[in-house]
């Protein structure tokens, strides 16, 4: 669409008032209206997407409502506010570009790291699982043999002992 939008990053608590919003529309939903269950999942996961992009979005360039038919093809540029984001989340094709920038890559890596096998990664600084050692790992050196192969080098504690000088015409 070429509009730059920012958003804050999800975390937690942002995380947990949209699921917030998404059980306030099943519950305000009843149940012998006939919609599927398939439905109420898709309502649910719109009303948590909504939530996110509303909490997140903090900026934006570039945002038109789309032209109509009759006009000359250029949209009308909005300025960021909340009920502008209303507006642009009102449009489906604006929502699910939203949608697919903000609130799908970070699903998509949540479902990732719960995968099985993904939780204990190896870590940048090595506290990871996969990054600690393997019990087959020694955790002390091996017990030298003694007798066997070269002698010790000489260091300062371990000079030779001086010899007493002989005294020369001596016989």
């Amino acid at each position: 669409m070429g509009a730059e939008v920012l958003f804050a990053p999800i975390d937690r608590s942002m995380l947990m008032r949209a699921r917030r919003a998404a059980r306030t529309v099943s519950a305000s939903e009843p149940d012998d209206d006939g919609n599927s269950a398939l439905d109420m999942l898709e309502e649910m996961g719109d009303a948590m997407s909504r939530a996110l992009i509303t909490e997140g979005a903090q900026d934006w360039r570039g945002v038109c409502l789309m032209a109509d038919e009759s006009d000359d093809g250029a949209g009308e540029s909005l300025a960021f506010s909340a009920d502008n984001l209303a507006m642009a989340l009102a449009d489906p094709v604006t929502f699910e570009a939203f949608d697919a920038a903000y609130v799908v890559p970070f699903v998509t890596a949540e479902r990732e790291r719960e995968e099985p096998g993904n939780a204990f990664a190896a870590s940048p600084n090595g506290t990871g699982a996969a990054a600690m050692p393997d019990s087959d790992t020694a955790s002390k050196p091996a017990p030298r043999k003694r007798g066997a192969g070269a002698t010790n080098a000489r260091t300062s504690s371990t000079s030779r002992k001086r010899n007493p000088k002989k005294v020369s015409g001596a016989s």
